[in-house]
């Protein structure tokens, strides 16, 4: 066994790049390969077996960047990606690069009274975890959507044929005033986790086959700083990620939320109406 030098490349990346070099061949935009190519890997690079291997796809597809020497390879304006591809399958694809899903600093603010319970503010163990609390106990997909919607299910584990396995933060059931019934996939995003264009492609195919005649739309929750939730729907265009509407919210004591307050929203939407 190698000492790992401290100037080399992590040892994820540097299993993941020889697998992509030892497929890739030029000119190619699909890259196959599958889970054991990834134990291969760190046997030939001399590196310590990773016990779970699929968190090292599951890193490269939501919490890190593609390694640079990866992405070198892409054609120009194109980025590299991670897609599932079945039961301890994947492939790199080459997709047009991508714009970062991050709240916008411009937007207005909404305040909500702040109805989460402070027990479960209190046992929340993670940034995740709280973060559904509070979209959850505050209402929030309802106020964001405009839909009466309901909790049906915390982080379903389900598999899709041509994917793999796929994990959902949270599942909601709802019905507009048309009578209209949606299925919410709901993903919270915190520390370093990030929200890529896999996450919403499988999260809508998932829904696609367990609900298939349920309107689908993909809802992203994430903490923007300074006490803000920032809500997104998102859907896929053109392989790229984009934003059908975004909402910030403020939970605050209800003493906090003044007459000047209630009336912008009042003016707000009247000129939405209008």
């Amino acid at each position: 066994m190698t000492v790992p030098n401290p100037k080399q490349a992590p040892r994820y990346e540097r299993i993941l790049r020889w697998v992509f070099e030892q497929r890739y061949l030029p000119g190619d935009r699909r890259v196959d390969w599958v889970r054991d190519d990834l134990d291969s890997g760190a046997e030939a690079l001399l590196l310590q077996r990773v016990k779970n291997l699929g968190d090292i796809p599951y890193t490269y597809r939501f919490r890190k960047d593609m390694p640079a020497a990866i992405n070198a390879k892409a054609p120009p304006g194109m980025e590299w990606i991670i897609r599932g591809a079945g039961d301890g399958k994947y492939r790199f694809d080459a997709i047009p690069a991508q714009v970062p899903i991050l709240p916008n600093p411009a937007l207005s603010v909404t305040k909500i009274p702040d109805a989460t319970p402070e027990i479960i503010a209190a046992a929340a163990l993670s940034d995740e975890q709280a973060l559904l609390a509070k979209v959850r106990y505050n209402r929030l997909i309802d106020i964001f959507l405009g839909v009466a919607s309901y909790s049906l299910q915390n982080h379903l584990r389900t598999k899709v044929s041509d994917i793999g396995q796929v994990e959902v933060d949270e599942i909601y059931a709802a019905v507009d005033r048309h009578g209209r019934q949606f299925i919410l996939p709901v993903q919270a995003k915190g520390g370093s986790d990030r929200l890529g264009i896999t996450q919403v492609e499988q999260d809508m195919a998932a829904c696609a086959v367990k609900w298939p005649n349920m309107l689908c739309r993909n809802i992203s929750v994430q903490f923007a700083g300074d006490g803000l939730i920032a809500l997104f729907d998102l859907t896929v265009q053109d392989d790229r990620v984009v934003i059908r509407r975004e909402a910030h919210y403020r939970l605050v004591p209800a003493s906090e939320i003044t007459v000047a307050d209630l009336r912008n929203y009042d003016l707000a939407t009247g000129a939405e109406d209008s």
